[in-house]
């Protein structure tokens, strides 16, 4: 429309209101596809998040890394790349908790064999509890002395019970070894399940759950250690194999293996990530919590020492979740006492899409918190409910409009001329922003933009609707060149939405 000059060095172009009118022409268009690009075809990434220990629940805090982990995919799968959704099993052979909860399983099995059961004594306090087998303590079965390193939370219980319905009294009594070994083995297959159940709940699948256990009983960690040896980058000291870190920027050398020779984690990891590269991803992401902080630069240097470039290896750290329930913290969850579960405290409570949506209010750099009561409420005070409301609106809209005699009809056929009103060019603006949202949104690993530029869209509609009348009321003068080109805006507006929340794993009810 027209240029100036607005100081030195700057020019300021005015756009024709044409160009952001024609932006109806490309959403309807593209439709589904609308927002997306190949700009990044070729690229091969693979995201491993989640990060939970196999010996409890998936807790929130996990859940805001799921939902962060699965929308960065859908993200970046919108730029074309070829996206790799995997989730790690830390099952290490010489895991010392594996071995404490293996132990909890077996105790809380004997207990529904009949056998008293003794827990240590709870934190603070000196005294033991006593409890009686179930259904009852039976006459001649010993007392169990409950590991006082172990797990005490319901769903020891619980995979107890399951190891009971499907083995019966097989491991009561019998050879130590054989019954460690099942234990070991069936704990971990049923608290696997127990998390794949309740990331699925949370609307999330993975490609791969890769077993830590694997990477030993393949070799892999054994060669990889042999390939630090040859390139120079592994000693021995004291009895022990060191890593070189500090030549690839860690603030000291790293133990490989102990001198009682066992692996340490940078060991496996170095391996895992070799495995990751050889399987010719070309870029890496991990997410973890805030607390592994000090764990980046030692993997980095791992990851260089075995000749991979450490910036194909992007590290995100989320902060700490808490929840909130008429105004008062959430302490413990429902089951678990200290921990709060993802899918029984949460998702079985407000829903999938009001978790994830609250998960991705702002960015994971920054703690989060979710307010229970009003994730559960309809109204516009809830992030959710608001975006979802306004797309269901949009819906309805076109639904009215048909029902009173306007028929919708293509971008391409209405008089896109007339959508000049401020509050329609606002929209216009907006529609036409989203493509390069995403694009930023996957670029600065920044799903929090998308709820964010959700949010402002449902405002500008409620703007435009208070300003633009789409159907004609019955004191309303009849213009159906205009009523047809604000019902293809209004169409623009729900395809864009719908693109919005389908991205970040939210339905899109067509009503509420």
């Amino acid at each position: 429309e027209r240029t100036e000059i607005a100081g030195p060095g700057f020019i300021n172009f005015y756009l024709k209101p044409a160009w952001l009118q024609d932006t109806l022409l490309k959403i309807e268009h593209e439709d589904s596809c609308y927002g997306t690009s190949n700009v990044r075809a070729g690229d091969k990434v693979l995201i491993e998040f989640v990060f939970a220990n196999p010996t409890g629940p998936i807790s929130v805090v996990n859940g805001r890394a799921a939902a962060l982990g699965d929308v960065l995919g859908s993200l970046l799968e919108a730029q074309g790349c070829e996206v790799s959704r995997e989730f790690y099993i830390n099952d290490a052979l010489n895991s010392t908790q594996l071995e404490h909860f293996s132990a909890s399983v077996y105790a809380r099995y004997l207990q529904n064999l009949g056998h008293p059961v003794l827990m240590p004594a709870k934190k603070g306090h000196t005294e033991e509890t006593h409890e009686e087998g179930i259904p009852e303590t039976l006459e001649g079965k010993e007392l169990v002395h409950f590991p006082s390193e172990g797990y005490p939370g319901e769903y020891v219980r619980d995979i107890a019970g399951a190891i009971v319905s499907e083995v019966g009294d097989k491991y009561e009594v019998g050879n130590e070894t054989e019954r460690d070994a099942f234990f070991r083995k069936a704990t971990l297959r049923y608290m696997v399940e127990t998390q794949r159940n309740a990331l699925a709940a949370f609307g999330l699948h993975f490609d791969k759950w890769f077993y830590e256990s694997s990477l030993y009983e393949e070799g892999k960690v054994a060669k990889v250690i042999q390939t630090l040896k040859d390139r120079g980058y592994a000693y021995e000291n004291e009895g022990a194999l060191w890593l070189k870190a500090s030549e690839f920027g860690d603030e000291k050398d790293r133990v490989l293996i102990r001198s009682n020779e066992k692996a340490t984690y940078i060991a496996a990891d170095a391996a895992y990530h070799e495995d990751k590269f050889n399987r010719g991803f070309s870029h890496l992401i991990n997410i973890w919590g805030a607390d592994h902080h000090g764990y980046v630069s030692r993997l980095k240097a791992g990851v260089a020492a075995l000749g991979h470039d450490p910036k194909k290896l992007d590290i995100i750290l989320t902060q700490m979740v808490s929840l909130v329930r008429d105004g008062e913290a959430v302490i413990g969850g429902k089951r678990q006492g200290n921990i709060i579960e993802l899918k029984e405290d949460l998702i079985d409570e407000i829903g999938k899409d009001a978790a994830r949506f609250y998960f991705l209010l702002n960015s994971y750099e920054t703690p989060a918190t979710v307010d229970v009561e009003l994730a559960k409420r309809q109204s516009n005070d809830n992030p959710v409910y608001y975006v979802q409301y306004a797309h269901a609106r949009l819906v309805n809209i076109v639904k009215k409009a048909e029902e009173a005699g306007y028929t919708r009809a293509p971008s391409s056929a209405v008089d896109r001329s007339l959508l000049v009103h401020p509050a329609e060019l606002d929209v216009l603006r907006k529609l036409a922003d989203y493509p390069e949202e995403v694009a930023l949104a996957a670029r600065d690993y920044a799903p929090h933009r998308l709820t964010q530029y959700a949010r402002e869209m449902g405002a500008l509609l409620n703007v435009f609707y208070e300003n633009c009348r789409v159907i004609p009321g019955k004191d309303d003068p009849a213009n159906p060149a205009l009523t047809t080109s604000r019902l293809a805006l209004v169409n623009g507006a729900r395809i864009t939405l719908r693109n919005l929340l389908t991205l970040i794993g939210v339905s899109a009810p067509d009503k509420m």
